[in-house]
């Protein structure tokens, strides 16, 4: 086990993000394994070599992964039955400009208030919003050390007052 990305979800149960065997896990609070799902490749519901961030969101159903060096996010539902996915490879130089659903090494995931998914896309320096559907919403962000700028943005938070909160691992 290589765990990259952990969430608890409203019932209390802990979905990690094993990337050394290309797995999701889901565990009770206790701690007992409930379920898990995944295989290294790059079908539909495998994950190749490093999969890092997962992202729940019981209410909906859903649950998020990043499957990193696939370049793409994959959807599921809480049983782990494939739903659909999104997102290729482009290089965009460090620019949040054009390529919506195109991704460069996405990270970490987070899902606000209204059910929007947000995602480190770390290769391209940026963030980038999609609703429940995989549809693009916004992006922000570019190469750099100044406010709004990142250079590895490998970690995501929200919180309930719609607040944003990325970890940018080279800015420190």
């Amino acid at each position: 086990m290589n765990p990259k990305g952990i969430k608890v979800d409203e019932q209390g149960n802990i979905w990690v993000m094993d990337a050394g065997n290309s797995r999701v896990e889901e565990f009770d609070p206790a701690g007992k394994m409930l379920r898990s799902w995944g295989s290294n490749g790059s079908g539909p519901g495998m994950f190749k070599d490093d999969p890092w961030g997962i992202a729940v969101d019981s209410q909906r159903g859903i649950v998020y992964v990043a499957d990193t060096w696939n370049h793409r996010i994959q959807k599921f539902d809480l049983e782990g039955r494939y739903i659909q996915e999104w997102g290729s490879f482009v290089d965009t130089g460090g620019s949040a400009t054009g390529n919506e659903g195109k991704l460069w090494g996405p990270r970490d995931l987070a899902i606000d208030t209204e059910g929007n998914l947000y995602v480190t896309d770390t290769g391209n320096k940026r963030i980038v919003v999609y609703d429940e559907q995989g549809n693009y919403l916004a992006q922000w962000g570019e190469e750099g050390t100044g406010p709004g700028q990142f250079r590895e943005p490998v970690g995501l938070a929200t919180d309930g007052e719609g607040n944003i909160y990325v970890a940018d691992i080279w800015n420190q």
